[in-house]
């Protein structure tokens, strides 16, 4: 076993996907009896032992052990020893998914080059799982495990090609993405709310948000603020702006250019109603707001006459904390 792989399991977005991975394997060993019985299992595996059981249990096992290093790839901070671990993963399994899209971020010289790796790793991805995976599992690929390298390409192929201006291939990857997990447990379904809203794409919109509707959510709150504005319905907008407030009222300077999102960095976890859900919301709907610039003015008259717009002594945050009381 390499000393990379030694390293400890750190907590991580990857945690319980290795925990999935190992008690998979485990259980096509043992045979369990009903899926209670694993499920047993799988619960017992939480304690102290589980990072010397997962380690040891990759011995052996060259596709696993690159798939741990292409997680530990994701998690290094340093990107010498990130490029390091996905070429160690790739010499044990040249069709680790995960590794060939972390290498291809890594290692293109251009935008074209990048395109053109991801989508050879997701041609591989798709390879390997088969049509007949895609067949059985659609609609629920999330639970399975072998699935998320494939999801997670996907979803960067897809950002990757909105960032070039291939809109159009972005938004297919993303509605391909909500047809495979419906759930939405990677948070798809904003980023292709936004996308939808930029491209002034009404309908669409309108549906998606009637499909998949979030009473917390400031993506959500925010886009129908602005949608209902779009079709032309003040009185529904204005209702939505008093639930998008009450939701979280620090969106509302930033989407009128009176707070400020330079360099602002995001943590892994977003709990709502909080600053870091709005600049989130601000990545996510900044563009299509911009591009509605009636919408905008609209926004700004109706938050000066509400008493939500900073004056020259108050910043914008003193602002929107007033309006969530």
């Amino acid at each position: 076993m390499t000393d990379s792989a030694r390293a400890p399991l750190p907590e991580s977005p990857f945690l319980l996907e290795r925990l999935m991975r190992l008690a998979r394997r485990d259980a096509e060993q043992a045979g369990f009896a009903s899926e209670e019985e694993f499920r047993a299992d799988l619960q017992g595996r939480l304690d102290d032992g589980l990072q010397e059981r997962y380690l040891g249990s990759l011995e052996n096992n060259p596709v696993e052990m690159a798939q741990e290093l292409a997680f530990q790839a994701y998690e290094c901070e340093d990107e010498t020893q990130a490029v390091e671990l996905t070429e160690k993963a790739l010499e044990l399994d040249p069709r680790c998914v995960d590794a060939l899209t972390l290498q291809a971020f890594l290692t293109a010289p251009g935008a074209g080059e990048l395109i053109g790796l991801l989508e050879h790793a997701a041609t591989v991805a798709e390879e390997d799982l088969g049509e007949e995976f895609f067949a059985e599992f659609m609609g629920d690929f999330w639970p399975m495990v072998e699935a998320r390298p494939y999801m997670r390409c996907i979803k960067q192929l897809a950002e990757v090609l909105w960032n070039v201006g291939r809109r159009l291939d972005a938004v297919a990857h993303y509605e391909n993405l909500l047809d495979l997990d419906p759930a939405d447990h990677m948070g798809n379904c904003a980023l292709l709310l936004g996308y939808y809203l930029s491209m002034g794409e009404v309908q669409r919109s309108w549906d998606l948000l009637e499909d998949i509707d979030d009473e917390v959510s400031a993506v959500h709150n925010w886009a129908w603020v602005l949608l209902f504005l779009l079709v032309g319905d003040e009185e529904g907008a204005r209702q939505s702006l008093d639930h998008a407030l009450d939701q979280n009222p620090y969106v509302a300077p930033l989407l009128i250019g009176m707070g400020t999102d330079e360099e602002y960095d995001l943590p892994v976890a977003i709990k709502t109603g909080t600053e870091d859900e709005a600049h989130y919301c601000l990545q996510v709907l900044g563009e299509a707001w911009s591009r509605a610039e009636p919408a905008r003015w609209w926004l700004f008259d109706t938050l000066d006459a509400m008493g939500l717009v900073p004056g020259e002594d108050e910043d914008a945050s003193d602002s929107a904390g007033k309006s969530a009381h």
